[in-house]
């Protein structure tokens, strides 16, 4: 007998035959090993399979996000694993500046359903804004690195010159700037991922012009990273697009070494308490203010604690996540932010108001001294162990006072 086990419907089937021999009776049962096949095929434009050579580039192509999000992540996790692999994304043109989260994304534990869109949306914005309270620990962050390189060049303002004059190939964007990335000992260079960009005008059969993008990373990870990129890249086309007047177009991503190894949120996401530094610094006097009376006087207030709610489990989710050689983004400068505004705004007399202030700060120096050290497993397991129970003494503390 034959046993069919499939998996990976419907996007990545995958066949395991396992054979089983039927013996007579008082002869030990010996099964075979499992047969394991892949039954999708990558197809090229004209529909014919694609030959796959020993260590040749993957590539993985289609029009449904969804789809090529498990098809990137199940090759990144098997025939391209530390391998090249290129995705080529030719969406329907529906007029849209944002893309939605894949249906089987890994969402942060604090959120739910309901929140992805504004949750992307939020993370991307960050990640391409010109200017950051917090590029001395992120020094590459992608829209200062795009629109301010070297400390003066607009590299997407260059990109419109260009493209609204005529079809060029030297719309091209770094990253990657080697008087800042390369200085250091390459044992400890530190840079993003995201090294190059072009952009491409290009004219449709039906007479619309649009702005296709290809983009180069030394290294990407799939599961968490990818979507991101690619909301990165569809914000940049659209942006790029209404200056010259046309449409966002196909989006290529090539990547180096490519990997599906993330397992913390907030390996992606730098973390959101940090990032209201940037985008709403009124939420942390609104937490500051709530921590204070005891209080949640209004909606903002509301929505300001769920925020800290979500970078609480950011925390606790890194925490609780397998050692990575990638790294985590940890809470520092947020968590002072609002233990400052707290000590200020609280009663002197107030000592559980004090000894809050006083968790937060310990916290943001737990976090701080992880980040400062070589990131060995042994100094992720002491992070690790401090951090949990450093976040229950503070929930513990905050309990009574904001729910």
């Amino acid at each position: 007998m034959r046993l069919l086990d499939l998996e990976g419907l419907p996007h990545t089937p995958k066949i395991t035959i396992r054979p089983l021999p039927l013996p007579r009776a008082g002869v030990p049962w010996q099964p075979g090993p499992p047969i394991a096949r892949r039954l999708w095929i990558q197809k090229s434009r004209t529909g014919d399979p694609v030959t796959v050579v020993p260590s040749a580039p993957v590539t993985i192509e289609g029009s449904d996000i969804g789809e090529v999000y498990v098809r990137a992540c199940a090759a990144a996790n098997s025939d391209a694993s530390r391998g090249t692999l290129i995705v080529h994304l030719d969406l329907p043109d529906d007029g849209g500046s944002r893309l939605p989260l894949p249906a089987d994304y890994p969402l942060p534990d604090a959120l739910g359903d309901d929140q992805r869109v504004e949750w992307l949306q939020d993370l991307v914005d960050w990640w391409q804004r010109d200017r950051s309270q917090l590029e001395h620990r992120i020094p590459y962050i992608h829209g200062a690195r795009l629109r301010r390189y070297g400390g003066k060049i607009d590299q997407i303002k260059r990109i419109i010159d260009l493209l609204k004059t005529k079809e060029s190939t030297r719309a091209v964007a770094v990253l990657v700037d080697p008087f800042r990335d390369f200085n250091p000992p390459p044992a400890k260079e530190e840079f993003a991922s995201f090294c190059l960009v072009e952009f491409r005008r290009r004219a449709r059969s039906d007479g619309i012009t649009v702005v296709d993008a290809i983009a180069f990373y030394r290294a990407q990870e799939f599961a968490r990273w990818w979507p991101v990129n690619i909301a990165e890249l569809r914000l940049l086309q659209t942006e790029i697009g209404v200056a010259c007047g046309f449409r966002p177009g196909r989006i290529t991503t090539v990547a180096a070494d490519a990997r599906t190894i993330a397992r913390s949120p907030t390996q992606v996401a730098m973390p959101i308490i940090d990032r209201l530094l940037d985008q709403a610094p009124e939420k942390l006097h609104l937490l500051a203010d709530a921590l204070a009376r005891g209080l949640v006087r209004s909606d903002r207030q509301r929505a300001a604690v769920a925020d800290l709610r979500e970078a609480l489990g950011e925390l606790r989710s890194a925490a609780n996540a397998v050692y990575s050689t990638d790294g985590i983004s940890v809470a520092i400068e947020g968590l002072r932010a609002l233990a400052d505004y707290l000590a200020v705004g609280a009663d002197a007399a107030d000592a559980d108001a004090a000894s809050i202030v006083v968790k937060l700060r310990n916290l943001a120096d737990h976090n701080e001294g992880y980040e400062r050290s070589k990131r060995e497993p042994e100094d992720f397991n002491r992070w690790s162990r401090g951090t949990l129970q450093r976040l229950a003494d503070f929930e513990a503390l905050t309990a009574g006072r904001i729910g």
